[in-house]
């Protein structure tokens, strides 16, 4: 059977060649292989929307991976999408185990419960920073992994990176040791987080991408010793852009003024008539009653005057059937308020309006995403092996092309897929 190590590394840029250079590892598998320049990512451009796509070949209208935190407005902490059983079509995996192929999959988004996945390290925590995420991830994890969690727990730090990649690499070496998949799916976002506390050009982001390599690379000598390397195909792929941060805008102020939200005495909400919940550089306009048309009107008619308003950063409003057809988004929500460069939306229901950016919250950092795909930078995609071509460049591609791409290294189709095969980049 073919070998396949897929990696994603958060936020890489087609803009970051030049930080490659400075990375081994990376570096060898771009320098000896194919590249699609750019790949565009989807609305809004997030993490886990978007490897929901990659891993399905769907857009997020059709395998339902809208955000990556549900709408929970009563939690302070509300749950990410986690699990397999959120996705509405089938995924690469489940294509490849019927061929046979064995996977390890590492904190890759929404895989969760995947019961296709042999050796299953899924990315998952508890719902608070001094919570204990073990009783959550054992229900998650394939069997096999939870001696492997006890043994490296010590490493995690909640969501933090970079002990999150480092806890993943860990228990991957040791799958790896003792039972050699055929396909690693491995997903590293020290880069991104870093790009969200310090910018995204930051010194910080670069020695984070450095230090991402240096963990591919200890996989990769570990293959080499194992006798393995030669024999696997590997794509390499950023999942999204980022943009600069100036100012958070906190557009659910103003429905609460209007007495669209309700607030306790703790000013958490009550009860709401509307609520925006951030994507970032986006925020989602969720109605409790969308039959209501009275409050509709009055959150339409809320919603010009923002976007009239030039200093609260607000683009455009998109309505839910240009959501659907031009962008393929869909979820519990009716319009999507798309902010201008620099101004990324925040949750927060009491002044101030306008706030700095907030490292807190990746969603309000002086660095974020959850854009519209067609801005900044896109992410890229390379791949080298013995199935893969040398030398070919590409253009642009779609998220939406990677599941049925990396199969047809391994002579399995994703007819479910929306993508297309990149053949260009594949030896016949």
């Amino acid at each position: 059977m073919k070998r396949l190590f897929i990696l994603s590394v958060d936020s890489l840029f087609y803009e970051d060649m030049e930080w490659l250079k400075d990375c081994p590892y990376l570096y060898d598998i771009l320098q000896n292989g194919s590249q699609v320049k750019r790949m565009q990512s989807v609305y809004p451009a997030m993490t886990y929307a978007a490897h929901a796509t990659m891993l399905t070949g769907c857009y997020p209208d059709v395998h339902g991976i809208y955000h990556n935190e549900k709408v929970e407005i009563d939690k302070r902490f509300p749950d990410w999408h986690w699990r397999r059983e959120e996705l509405k079509v089938p995924t690469l995996i489940d294509y490849a185990t019927e061929k046979g192929y064995r996977f390890s999959v590492v904190n890759w988004p929404v895989t969760g419960a995947d019961p296709k996945i042999e050796f299953n390290i899924p990315e998952i925590w508890s719902d608070k920073p001094d919570g204990d995420g073990r009783p959550r991830f054992i229900t998650v994890c394939s069997p096999e992994i939870i001696p492997l969690y006890d043994k490296y727990k010590h490493l995690l730090r909640w969501k933090y990176q970079p002990e999150l990649d480092e806890f993943g690499v860990c228990c991957l070496q040791e799958v790896i040791e003792e039972h050699q998949p055929e396909v690693i799916m491995l997903h590293l976002s020290f880069l991104d987080h870093a790009r969200h506390s310090n910018g995204t050009w930051s010194e910080e982001a670069y020695q984070a991408l450095i230090e991402c390599d240096k963990r591919f690379g200890r996989i990769v000598e570990q293959l080499k010793r194992l006798g393995l390397y030669e024999e696997t195909n590997f794509a390499v792929f950023g999942d999204h852009g980022h943009m600069p941060v100036k100012q958070v805008f906190n557009p659910n102020v103003i429905l609460r003024q209007k007495g669209l939200i309700e607030l306790d005495e703790n000013n958490l909400v009550k009860s709401w008539k509307a609520y925006c919940h951030s994507a970032g550089l986006s925020t989602h306009v969720v109605l409790a009653d969308p039959a209501d048309e009275a409050v509709r009107k009055q959150v339409e008619e809320i919603m010009a005057q923002m976007v009239a308003d030039e200093s609260l950063g607000c683009e455009q409003v998109v309505d839910k059937k240009t959501l659907k057809e031009v962008w393929h988004l869909e979820g519990p929500f009716d319009y999507a308020i798309e902010g201008r460069p620099g101004t990324s939306f925040g949750n927060l229901c009491v002044e101030p309006m306008i706030m700095p950016t907030d490292s807190t919250d990746y969603k309000i950092s002086v660095s974020a995403h959850g854009h519209m795909p067609t801005k900044g930078p896109w992410p890229t995609f390379f791949m080298a092996g013995p199935q893969i071509k040398k030398g070919v460049v590409v253009e642009e591609g779609h998220l939406i092309d990677h599941a049925p791409t990396w199969m047809a290294v391994l002579d399995v189709e994703v007819p479910t897929a929306q993508g297309r095969v990149i053949r260009e980049l594949i030896n016949e």
